[in-house]
């Protein structure tokens, strides 16, 4: 079968680039280019090296991409490395603005057997997902700054149901402006616009980069950033496609927030601990409208979620735990749930390859009983699931105990392989089974069909072919258990997926 769906997904990609003409010059002009450049400036590089004791700066790519600081280019031509890309970073307009654009492109191919279990008509579906974002950033000293960036997100050859993730066409993904309210010395910043969060370990706030869109907010936030401390308070409204193809919000296109959903709250950091961190956290998520909760009944939302992370390491052990509350109430029940998670593994360093051993335990509180007035499951907000519960994105932090054994190693420099095996159950038997994005998939309202749901394993090879371009393959496997073999169809899911992505 995984032989099969490779194969599937070589031929799939050859036909599509076959199609795009544009496509064989485009990639060739990215893979050659940074190399010439490097073989270009290699003597510079070299004579460099021998003046200064201290690495060379290079372009650092940033999750949330207006974090890129590429401000070391206003220092000396030796401490930094060349880039073909400087040309278009930090350029100077004048002697108190700066300008630097950025972008990226990817493309993902991608084969499901079976992600319904069996359940669906279509039960085999190879597609390709190509995106490309283009950003400006521009600054005016340290003490206001735009930054707008645009996206075109497409999918192609799908014959499963699009998931509202993956499209996202020819749109304004971020555009905000950036404030130092109290001058240019005081590192307190008012931003106001679209903008992208994330938070911590992204267990609950995540711009989600796997989805072939990220995702992101409108509203407004007040940070500050200090060597060892730091906060956010923001109030945004989301633009969450889950949410809004929910009630009378399922014709809402990509582009549209849900008027009816509020997010406040605030998250501060402390780093005063070497090699430590400890963060705390406070969100209240409001929404009046026909918002279904785990009980199956619609009316508004009042969600408080209090929590704190706990991260750090010492010697060759890391470690990140986090332990979160939530009440309020949601259609008329009363909120009472909770969740923890940890993730903690030891390297061997002075082995060949580094080997990192890890393991990783998630546990989120499901409902017992529907007809109490109380609402027990945990409502896992904007997160990124698919990093901790596995790639097929079947399994949500919500009514859940799941745990995982893994393996990291680097057979070279710029190659990472890992392998994880999870298992998982349900924390409560008669609550449902609930899917990454946080909708209900599989349920036994009578509870005997058990707790146990299936295991997972995920393997993944990630090549960092050098500063602007990477490669991910990876294969997935669900072996299903009981819950799910006498709830429904109990076919095993596959996934096997090629990316390349190139920023710049």
């Amino acid at each position: 079968m995984a032989m099969d769906q490779a194969h599937d997904v070589f031929q799939r990609l050859v036909k599509s680039v076959g199609r795009r003409s544009w496509f064989v010059p485009s990639v060739f002009a990215i893979a050659v280019l940074p190399c010439h450049a490097q073989s270009t400036d290699e003597s510079a590089a070299d004579a460099a090296s021998q003046q200064v004791s201290v690495k060379l700066a290079k372009p650092t790519y940033n999750n949330l991409r207006y974090e890129d600081d590429f401000s070391y280019l206003d220092g000396a031509e030796e401490t930094y490395e060349p880039d073909i890309f400087d040309p278009i970073k930090n350029i100077h307009l004048d002697e108190d603005f700066t300008l630097s654009v950025g972008g990226e492109f990817r493309f993902r191919v991608n084969s499901f057997t079976n992600t319904a279990f069996g359940a669906r008509a279509v039960t085999q579906d190879t597609s390709l997902e190509h995106r490309v974002f283009l950003h400006f950033d521009l600054k005016y000293r340290d003490v206001a700054r735009v930054f707008v960036q645009g996206v075109n997100a497409e999918i192609e050859d799908n014959d499963i149901p699009l998931i509202p993730i993956e499209e996202n066409r020819f749109d304004i993904h971020q555009g905000f402006l950036d404030l130092r309210i109290l001058g240019e010395d005081v590192p307190l910043t008012l931003r106001i616009g679209r903008q992208e969060l994330q938070y911590g370990a992204q267990r609950l706030i995540s711009p989600l980069d796997w989805g072939n869109t990220r995702r992101r907010f409108d509203g407004v936030k007040l940070f500050y950033e200090a060597p060892d401390f730091g906060f956010d308070v923001f109030y945004v409204r989301p633009f969450d496609p889950i949410a809004v193809n929910i009630g009378e919000n399922q014709n809402r296109k990509p582009d549209e927030y849900r008027e009816e959903m509020h997010l406040y709250g605030i998250y501060s950091t402390y780093t005063g601990i070497p090699n430590h961190g400890i963060d705390g956290y406070f969100f209240a998520l409001r929404d009046r409208g026909d918002f279904v909760n785990a009980n199956s009944n619609a009316g508004d939302i009042s969600l408080y979620t209090l929590g704190a992370r706990f991260w750090g390491r010492t010697g060759p052990w890391d470690y990140d735990t986090e332990l979160t509350g939530q009440w309020g109430r949601w259609a008329g029940d009363t909120i009472q749930a909770w969740s923890w998670s940890l993730d903690s593994g030891v390297t061997f360093d002075h082995l060949p390859w580094s080997p990192r051993l890890g393991v990783g335990f998630d546990l989120a509180t499901g409902d017992d009983d529907p007809t109490d007035g109380k609402h027990g499951t945990f409502y896992q907000l904007f997160p990124l699931a698919h990093a901790y519960l596995g790639y097929l994105d079947l399994v949500a932090r919500q009514n859940i105990i799941a745990q995982n054994i893994n393996l990291t190693m680097k057979p070279a420099e710029n190659v990472k392989a890992h392998i994880a095996w999870h298992t998982f159950w349900l924390y409560e038997e008669s609550d449902a089974l609930y899917n990454a994005g946080g909708v209900p998939i599989r349920r036994d309202p009578s509870g005997k069909s058990g707790s146990d749901v299936a295991n997972e394993l995920d393997i993944t090879v990630a090549w960092q072919i050098d500063t602007h371009q990477s490669i991910l393959l990876g294969y997935s496997h669900i072996w299903n258990n009981n819950f799910i073999r006498q709830t429904g169809a109990s076919e095993d899911p596959d996934f096997i997926y090629l990316m390349y992505k190139f920023r710049f």
